[in-house]
């Protein structure tokens, strides 16, 4: 699906949709890297294979959820067997609307993906209540309109959500206080990235020493605090390469670069090339 099709109401187009397995196979959209403007909940009820995102390799099996955040560049392999998905897309204003929503409903974030937190196994009696929201999602989006469409498919999908983080938080331990920290730092650097580089400017938002942070990310990422901003700056250069078709000179700007001969000095330090020659290289 195409980032214009859940984009804005101004053209028609609607901020949620749902879109059934012989939909998505009818383009090949699934298979080229993508740079979203909308959150996507992909259901795998059949099937298994590889996807990537943010250029790391994960795997998804039969009768699991995968939750892909909001500007994370993401694609699948070719399928080598038979697969069965669908597919749910928002934008975040339509779900989240308040702090309120953002404490209970479910948060796409990057952090979450890179946790292992993305993914949600379902046994067969989940399943079958999955399936019941899904199918009421579905009914909404096609059969009803105006207001009451929108009030309606936010109704399910507040429920599906809410169910996706019950489920979440029964798969995975609850996090001690060492990662709550990590997780403060990732929630800064993803507010922060385009114009905070340095790290005094976390600790003093964490009120941390750089000790405790660079203990806590040698430990989680085998990186110093700086290398993870660094990290956090190439990757969005990444994406935007990947992504986009936007001139290097407009990422190098919007990312705080002063020059954009000095964002490809920076990308070769970091990656042994240059710009162009990674927005040329096939997908990896």
């Amino acid at each position: 699906m195409k980032v214009r099709q859940v984009n804005t109401e101004d053209k028609g187009w609607l901020p949620f949709g749902i879109v059934s397995h012989n939909d998505l196979m009818k383009t090949n959209d699934l298979f080229v890297p993508t740079l979203r403007d909308f959150h996507v909940i992909f259901w795998f009820k059949k099937g298994s294979g590889s996807y990537f995102v943010d250029f790391q390799k994960y795997k998804f099996v039969p009768n699991s959820i995968v939750l892909l955040a909001k500007d994370q560049i993401s694609y699948f392999l070719p399928f080598d067997e038979d697969v069965e998905l669908q597919s749910i897309v928002f934008t975040p204003g339509f779900i989240y609307r308040n702090d309120r929503d953002l404490r209970h409903l479910f948060n796409f974030n990057m952090s979450s993906h890179i946790e292992g937190l993305h993914i949600i196994k379902l046994n067969q009696e989940e399943s079958t209540y999955f399936q019941v929201l899904s199918d009421s999602m579905m009914s909404v989006a096609r059969t009803w309109t105006g207001q009451l469409r929108r009030n309606g498919f936010y109704h399910w999908l507040s429920i599906f959500l809410l169910n996706c983080e019950r489920l979440q938080r029964e798969q995975h331990a609850t996090i001690d206080e060492k990662d709550k920290l990590v997780l403060q730092f990732n929630q800064l650097l993803e507010a922060h990235f385009r114009k905070e580089f340095k790290v005094d400017f976390y600790l003093r938002e964490l009120g941390v020493s750089i000790k405790t942070l660079s203990k806590l990310t040698k430990e989680k990422f085998k990186l110093s605090p700086k290398a993870v901003i660094d990290e956090r700056r190439l990757l969005e250069i990444k994406r935007q390469l990947k992504g986009t078709t936007r001139p290097a000179k407009n990422i190098a700007y919007e990312l705080g670069f002063d020059e954009p001969t000095n964002m490809v000095k920076y990308f070769k330090k970091h990656t042994n090339q240059t710009p162009t020659a990674f927005r040329k290289q096939d997908k990896s």
